[in-house]
Parts: C-alpha cells; sequence; structure tokens
C-alpha cells in the first residue's frame, strides 16, 4: 500500500452526535445515533473527518472536515473545498466551500435527497497545497429508524486534538518495509587526522616582544602556511638563534673570502671544502630554528607550518619564552577522523569500503563518514576493544576536534522488515517505544522490539506493522497526553 492510498476508516465512533429517536410512537426502540471518523493521508494533505451518519432529504448536523498540511504539518489556513457525491451515473451533488470556518477546519451540512451508497470526493485548492481526497463508501439512510446505533465506548487510545497538533512542531511518517545494513552501536571521537594538528613550539629561549607581537593571530583565526606567528627577540645564551645567525653571516663572508683565494691560488681546494661544508652545518641549524627577519635582524620568527585555524596560543606579548614551551597549536579543519571502539570480533569483519554514520553531543543530525581508514592490531585490556577510524570530509569544519559521539558501523550483511527512523523511537524507563498515528486524533503507544539499524533507520521487529503512521516529532508531547488521561488535551472545540 502507497503513501497516497493509505486509508484508515475508523467505523461507528464511540462518540454520540445527536439524540434518536425521541418523537417517534411509545414503545418504539429510542437510540443515540453515531458518528462516523474518517483519517486519510495522501502526499499532500491529512484528512480527518467526523460526520454524523446521514438521513435522506434532512440536515443532520455539520461534517467536521480537518485539513493538514504533510509539508509542515500545519492547518490548512485558505482556500475552497468542492465535495462531491457520486454514483456510478455521475454526480449526484455537489457543495463548495469556499473558506475555512477557522485555520484547519472546514464545516458542512449537506443534504443528499435520495438514500444510497456514494462515492464522495473532496477537492482542496489551497495557496498553500492543492490535494484530492475520496472516501469509497458513504452511506445515506432512508429513516432516522435505520440508522445505527452508537457503538459502546471503549479504549479509544490516546487523545491528542488537531488544535494541540498544529500548535506545536509535529510530523508522523509511515513505517515502510525495507532493508538495512546491520550495524552496532560504537562510542567514538572525532579527532584530528594525522597531520592535521601540529604545535608550534619556542625553539629557543627568547622574549616575545610587545610590539612585535601585537597582532600575533589568536584562537578562532585562520592562519596560512608560512604566516609568522610569534617573533622572539634573543636572549643571552649559548647556541641561541642569535648566535646561530651571526655565525652563519660570518661563515658566508668566510666561505666567500676563501673562495676568492682559492681561484688565486693561495688556498688549497680542502681548505675551500671545509669552510662550506661549516656554512652548511649553519644553514641548516639556523634553518631548523626557523626563518629570521632582514639583514641585520637577529630576532627569531615562527611560522605556520600548515593552512589552518588557530585552536590555542600560550604565550602573551611581552613574556619570555623557554625553549620547548607550546606557543600556538593550528588544525586543519576540512577534514576529521571518528575514532570508535569496537569488539574484537566486529572490528575485523568489517567490509571494505564501509562508512558509518554517527552523531555527535550536542546535535541530533545524522552524519557520515567518507571512507574507511583503519581497524587498530592492539587490544585495549580494559575495554576489550580496538580502534576504528573513518575520515569525514563532507561538513568536517562544523566538528569539534574532541567531540564525543555516538556511531552506527555496519559489519556485514542486511535485514529486511518494518523500518522506522530512529528519532521516533523514545527510551521509556529502558524500554523502547513508539507513538503510532491511529487516527486524526487518536494515538497508540507501541512497545517495540528492535532489530538492526544503520544510524538513521531501525527494523522494528515487533510493535509496528507497515504503512502505520509513527509519530518522529512531537512524540514527547503525546507521551505526556498519555500519561495525563486525556486531560491534557483538553476539550475539542469543533
Amino acid at each position: 500500500m502507497t503513501r497516497s492510498t493509505i486509508l484508515l476508516l475508523a467505523g461507528l465512533a464511540a462518540v454520540a452526535s445527536q439524540a434518536g429517536c425521541g418523537d417517534s410512537d411509545a414503545g418504539e426502540d429510542v437510540h443515540e445515533h453515531g458518528s462516523v471518523v474518517v483519517t486519510q493521508w495522501n502526499d499532500a494533505t491529512e484528512l480527518f473527518l467526523e460526520y454524523p451518519h446521514l438521513v435522506a432529504g434532512t440536515a443532520t448536523g455539520n461534517w467536521a472536515i480537518h485539513l493538514t498540511d504533510m509539508e509542515d504539518f500545519k492547518p490548512i489556513r485558505s482556500g475552497s473545498l468542492t465535495v462531491r457525491f457520486e454514483t456510478g451515473s455521475g454526480v449526484a451533488h455537489e457543495f463548495r466551500i469556499d473558506d475555512v470556518a477557522r485555520d484547519g477546519i472546514f464545516l458542512l451540512d449537506p443534504v443528499v435527497e435520495r438514500a444510497g451508497r456514494y462515492r464522495v470526493e473532496l477537492v482542496l485548492e489551497s495557496p498553500q497545497v492543492d490535494s484530492r481526497h475520496v472516501l469509497p463508501r458513504v452511506e445515506v439512510f432512508a429513516s432516522p429508524a435505520e440508522v445505527p446505533h452508537a457503538a459502546e465506548e471503549g479504549d479509544g487510545g490516546i487523545a491528542f486534538l488537531k488544535e494541540q497538533q498544529w500548535q506545536i512542531p509535529f510530523a508522523v511518517v509511515p513505517a515502510r518495509r525495507d532493508s538495512v545494513r546491520r550495524t552496532i552501536a560504537a562510542p567514538g571521537e572525532i579527532v584530528a587526522p594525522d597531520g592535521a594538528l601540529v604545535q608550534v613550539s619556542a625553539p629557543v629561549d627568547g622574549i616575545a616582544g610587545a610590539e612585535a607581537n601585537r597582532v600575533a593571530p589568536s584562537v578562532g583565526q585562520s592562519v596560512r602556511r608560512g604566516q609568522v606567528l610569534a617573533i622572539l627577540s634573543p636572549v643571552a645564551q649559548e647556541g641561541g638563534f642569535a648566535e646561530v645567525r651571526a655565525r652563519v653571516e660570518r661563515l658566508e663572508r668566510e666561505a666567500a673570502r676563501t673562495e676568492r683565494l682559492y681561484e688565486a691560488g693561495a688556498v688549497a681546494l680542502k681548505r675551500l671544502e671545509e669552510t662550506r661544508h661549516d656554512l652548511e652545518v649553519a644553514r641548516a641549524q639556523a634553518q631548523a630554528m626557523g626563518p629570521g627577519g632582514a639583514a641585520g635582524d637577529y630576532r627569531l620568527h615562527l611560522a605556520s607550518p600548515i593552512t589552518g585555524v588557530v585552536a590555542e596560543r600560550a604565550f602573551v606579548p611581552g613574556g619570555r619564552v623557554e625553549a620547548g614551551d607550546l606557543l600556538f597549536t593550528i588544525i586543519d579543519p576540512t577534514t576529521a577522523w571518528l575514532r570508535v571502539q569496537l569488539p574484537v570480533s566486529n572490528a575485523v569483519s568489517i567490509p571494505p569500503g564501509t562508512g558509518a554514520s554517527f552523531t555527535v553531543e550536542g546535535a541530533d543530525s545524522v552524519r557520515r563518514t567518507s571512507r574507511l581508514v583503519s581497524v587498530g592490531r592492539v587490544l585495549d585490556p580494559n575495554t576489550r576493544t580496538v580502534p576504528v577510524t573513518f575520515e569525514v570530509a563532507e561538513g568536517a569544519e562544523s566538528l569539534i576536534f574532541g567531540q564525543l559521539a555516538r556511531a552506527a558501523v555496519p559489519v556485514g550483511g542486511t535485514a529486511v522488515g518494518v523500518l522506522v527512523p530512529n528519532r521516533s523511537i523514545i527510551d521509556d524507563n529502558g524500554t523502547p517505544v513508539a507513538f503510532v498515528q491511529a487516527g486524526g486524533e487518536t494515538f497508540e503507544r507501541r512497545v517495540l522490539t528492535l532489530g538492526a539499524g544503520d544510524g538513521r533507520r531501525t527494523h522494528v521487529v515487533s510493535g509496528i506493522q507497515a504503512d502505520e503512521m509513527v509519530v518522529t516529532t512531537g512524540a514527547y508531547q503525546v507521551r505526556l497526553a498519555s500519561m495525563s488521561g486525556g486531560e491534557f488535551a483538553g476539550g475539542h472545540s469543533h
């Protein structure tokens, strides 16, 4: 059954709409006439209709026609509704309602002259959406005596009125029979990929001059590779940057002079080679410390080794830093890794090319990884798990390294059955439950037996049937209504 043809007809409702045959002769059976309740969904709208049984040639009372936009589950606020009573020979009666009586509700008191069974078509034309619903069988009785008795009242489920649904974020979707990949739920963490997080430390003692470092980048600012992060002035220190820089300049002069002497035949080739070697060693030592300023500037310029964002800054302009002090942490936010801990039996069976789905703390949206990076080969003796790492490429900029995550990792195979969105499943004191919309204003709490899931949908082994409408948004309010004995919903205002 497709969504466009879902039709739930709740027969004679327990709500009586009018008194019975009080004017009949004495001794005649007097009874209450019931109402008919219809709930129907299509791709555009939900129809919830309550109407009294029809008697030929008689105005029997209002049809309360509720129409909800399936796009946002808000009431239809304007538009016209055409209601056609059809027989095999064509349209017997047509009624047009030019506008809503109030948001979401059209009212109609149709008078049908002839008894019989009719096919009723309701056609909505609205700026919000156009829609069409069909009631395949509507009975019109010849006399009040033929109208069925009102049904006995019983457990009508959880009452949650349209007026309440329309005031809150609310949504339902049909449960679908489909296949889902088998997964295992696992805790995880967002971590920086290898090479995407670098630390910049002071290679030597120095003074971070206040004026020179006044515009040093702060936490959260973007930096490019090679951009100067901090400038350190030299201090009296053997092997310091100033001393190494001065030695390079002295050896450059010495090498130039020796080369001239060698060309003049005044020194041997060996002497020139030794001088050049000493210069190369000094240059390598200076390059390892970092670049300097212009000629004569003996301050050390610390540059960013990657393009990224400053995640940490640990120095104060004007202060002294010691060799080895951490000054900056730079991260590349364009990629991130999701690292999860899996039992060995599951980790070794992950299919090649597998991607995981996950959610992070503070967010409900489900994200996906782009590829499997690695599977650990060292067992954690405490948790008896191994680390499995996935790459997150799309949307990585919005993640924060160190965030905790909950992942669903495919472990091979599929399960076939009724699937519901994960957001429809509620943990009710340790019991997984969901709420099903049995009718327009009637809901049922279902205890679920869950199977495999892919992080977005979960296989329901028992508790929900295919094509039943499951609450995905607003389930908490429905739960409150179930706990309040119907008082939460309040009275009906049709």
